[in-house]
């Protein structure tokens, strides 16, 4: 059974694993899993968006921005997916 530390975000955990509404993210670590905002969360090797990895981003240097925009040191992020965009990283949108 798992143990809802962040019920009003939808994320969960036991020892072992880390869950999204109930549903397994594959990979991600329970010991180092911690909550961002606006349905952002990391562990030291991945970013994920609503339960899903975000391909690409950087766990290191990931910071949300509010309202679902992140960025980290090579991109930047809406709803988990990244920007194409020509345009470097920039601190606010």
């Amino acid at each position: 059974m798992a143990h809802f530390d962040w019920p009003d975000f939808g994320y969960s955990r036991d020892p072992w694993n880390v869950y999204y509404n109930g549903r397994l993210i594959d990979g991600a670590s329970s010991t180092n899993f911690r909550l961002l905002s606006d349905g952002y969360a990391k562990d030291p090797w991945n970013v994920y968006f609503m339960g899903r990895r975000v391909e690409g981003a950087s766990s290191l240097s990931f910071e949300p921005l509010g309202g679902a925009r992140a960025i980290d040191a090579f991109d930047r992020y809406y709803c988990g997916q990244r920007l194409n965009d020509p345009f470097p990283p920039m601190r606010l949108f």
